[in-house]
């Protein structure tokens, strides 16, 4: 017996080696994340910049910068740290899945420390009480003067947000509306497509100065003061970068430094950033046109690779190896039966836990987002594009493929030398059909902040207060691309058929 046991010591031995390994592994993992900021030199940051005066864009020398209070506080943490500030602006509702593949290194877009979100992330201690108020239009005002008064009535919020966790838990009999971005929600209540909305009472104020057909409704929402603290989010296991984050936070409200960034970014935000359509368009112009060239890059790219792979894709469906065709026909049918959305956030989460894509910006679009959104896109359009070309090859007439056989080529050849070109030139329209949908679904990425054209409308909105404007702008630099190129198309269409007939 005590042989035996002595033969399995070095077992034993290394298992116990193991774990302690482990341990100190985990222990490290946990404690790197200050270290790692360090090493880089850059503190990378997430935020929504559409919630003034926490967060929000203005031009600088014909440049978006992202400003607010949040914002200033997240450069006093990267100055005490002696490193770079890094900072990324997408949807709300975006920032937690990605601090959870840990693409930030932590996220300021006025959390609340939900138990929910303490389950899947880290959060500093808070930094600011922010209360909410009851936005609505003077003319129900009147009528909403409690909060049995919202019974039954349609309350918006943003999606994801501390408001909207404000709209479920105290304001339970209300039918709520959660939307994407704050300043939908401000535009749904200024036209009247629902009855109020849950907002933060700093950004209230500011919208106010902007609609004068909106006001605070004298409701009291009764929420305790830890369900208003609002906090900075990091991955789960930053512990060593989130004490010393907290101890930035606590010296700085020794200081008193809160309050006078507060007030700062108050007075910044008051008004917007243009006061006419015109203004807005001269400011913001270079940003629109910015957006539409990345809208219309991203479309070349990803009609071009969806073109190539489509064609892959009709040659294994018409193959006659059935196993091949199985696969082709069940790729189609999986990407023609989800939403592009859908797919989109699949490839862009999916892609950051199985390799790493560096951070690079590329004329102001970070390679990390668009490099994924492509892949989605482009994978999309495959599968339509592999059924346009596969009727595009069974219209043609077999009599060509005979003719290439007897001329002694194989059955590649005379796909590649015969049958295509003719298949091409057939289906032409519909291939210009799918770039002009490509260049509106580009508008997809604009979900994981790649800044396209759509991306672009969604932050002058937020830093003009003009919703409908912003949108009129966009819809017709929309309209003038695609007429473009239907125009292209159609042109080169009349080329094609002039040249099959000389």
């Amino acid at each position: 017996m005590e042989k035996r046991w002595l033969s399995k010591w070095p077992i034993l031995l290394l298992g116990l080696l193991i774990v302690l390994t482990g341990s100190i592994k985990g222990y490290a993992e946990e404690d790197d994340s200050l270290q790692r900021v360090l090493d880089r030199g850059t503190l990378i940051v997430g935020t929504s910049a559409d919630n003034p005066p926490k967060e929000f864009i203005r031009m600088n020398n014909g440049k978006e910068e992202i400003v607010g209070f949040d914002i200033d506080v997240a450069k006093e943490i990267a100055k005490e740290l002696g490193v770079e500030l890094e900072i990324t602006n997408m949807k709300f509702d975006g920032l937690i899945p990605s601090i959870q593949t840990n693409e930030f290194d932590m996220a300021l877009a006025g959390f609340n420390p939900t138990p929910e979100r303490r389950e899947i992330v880290g959060f500093s201690n808070p930094y600011h009480t922010l209360p909410f108020v009851i936005l609505t239009t003077k003319d129900k005002a009147e009528v909403f003067t409690s909060v049995d008064s919202l019974t039954g009535k349609e309350v918006a919020a943003q999606k994801g947000s501390t408001q909207e966790t404000i709209l479920n838990d105290y304001l339970g009999n209300a039918q709520p509306v959660a939307l994407g971005k704050l300043p939908e929600v401000i535009a749904e209540i200024n036209a009247g497509t629902v009855d109020a909305g849950v907002v933060g009472w700093l950004t209230a104020q500011n919208y106010l100065d902007v609609y004068p057909n909106l006001t605070i409704a004298d409701v009291e929402i009764e929420v305790p003061e830890e369900k208003t603290a609002q906090v900075i989010a990091f991955p789960k296991e930053s512990t060593a970068l989130i004490e010393r984050v907290n101890e930035i936070i606590a010296d700085m409200e020794e200081k008193g430094m809160m309050e006078d960034l507060l007030d700062k970014n108050i007075e910044l935000a008051k008004a917007g950033d243009s006061q006419d359509s015109q203004s807005m368009l001269k400011t913001y112009g270079p940003l629109f046109l910015k957006g539409a060239l990345t809208t219309i890059g991203v479309a070349v790219v990803c009609v071009l690779f969806g073109t190539l792979l489509g064609i892959l894709i009709a040659l294994l469906r018409i193959s006659s190896n059935k196993l091949l065709k199985a696969l082709a026909t069940f790729y189609i049918q999986v990407l023609r039966g989800t939403p592009a959305l859908l797919q989109v956030f699949i490839f862009y989460f999916g892609l950051s836990m199985i390799i790493s894509i560096p951070s690079v910006h590329v004329w102001g679009v970070n390679l990390a987002r668009l490099i994924p959104g492509c892949i989605a896109l482009s994978i999309n359009s495959s599968a339509y594009v592999a059924e346009i070309i596969r009727s595009g090859i069974n219209a043609v007439d077999k009599g060509q493929s005979e003719a290439g056989y007897s001329l002694g080529l194989n059955k590649w050849m005379t796909m590649r030398e015969i049958i295509l070109p003719q298949a091409i030139r057939n289906i032409l329209p519909a291939l210009g059909n799918e770039f002009i949908s490509m260049i509106k679904e580009t508008s997809l990425l604009s979900v994981i902040a790649v800044s396209e054209l759509m991306f672009v409308a969604d932050t002058v909105k937020a830093a003009t207060y003009r919703t409908m404007e912003s949108l009129f702008i966009a819809a017709i630099i929309y309209f003038c691309m695609t007429c473009v190129v239907s125009l292209l198309v159609a042109r080169f269409e009349k080329k094609l058929a002039r040249s099959s007939k000389s």
